[in-house]
């Protein structure tokens, strides 16, 4: 039998970092669309910040009891990717080299997202928000691959759009885990 309705204790662990989550991809998708000055300086500054604090955010997400552990080992794999294309982020050199480094680490990060979803989709019911995130996160690697010969303001508007509809969907997320936990009360 699916599930339909999420238990109230399960929620409540998952509020704080749901929301810290969708903060965090909300202020990013905000800076790639208002920010009109693309240097390359800004654009590795951006997406490290991004990779880097989005990690943490993941991590204290899924390293909660309640987080089944085949989701908890495949997102913590796809938050060191976030961390490491962070760090990575910071030392590119070119354009194409910043388009790869981030392709890699929303492919990765979405790879890992997805697989570790559909392996608890019957037992987990925020892993459905997660197939979605997952999926978006891939597409978003795989439009950094090919746009890897734009300048900054062009890889920053791919990141821009897949971390927009991430942020949609992570602040819909909290939003229902805030209900939940909330029923409970």
């Amino acid at each position: 039998m699916p599930l339909t309705r999420m238990e109230p204790r399960t929620a409540a662990a998952l509020v704080r970092p749901a929301w810290v989550r969708a903060g965090i991809t909300a202020i990013f998708a905000a800076f790639t669309i208002f920010w009109t000055e693309d240097t390359m300086t800004v654009a590795r500054i951006a997406l490290a910040a991004f990779f880097i604090l989005a990690a943490t955010a993941v991590w204290d997400y899924v390293k909660s009891e309640e987080v089944p552990p085949a989701l908890t080992g495949a997102m913590a794999l796809g938050s060191a990717s976030w961390v490491f294309a962070g760090i990575a982020a910071l030392f590119a050199t070119s354009t194409a080299a910043l388009a790869v480094i981030a392709g890699i680490g929303f492919t990765l990060m979405g790879a890992c997202e997805l697989y570790g979803a559909l392996k608890v989709r019957g037992e987990f019911l925020p892993s459905r928000d997660h197939v979605i995130l997952g999926v978006v996160g891939v597409l978003t690697g795989l439009g950094l691959f090919l746009g890897a010969g734009l300048d900054p303001h062009g890889i920053l508007g791919i990141s821009g759009t897949g971390v927009i509809i991430m942020a949609v969907l992570l602040g819909i997320s909290a939003g229902g885990l805030t209900h939940e936990a909330r029923r409970g009360s």
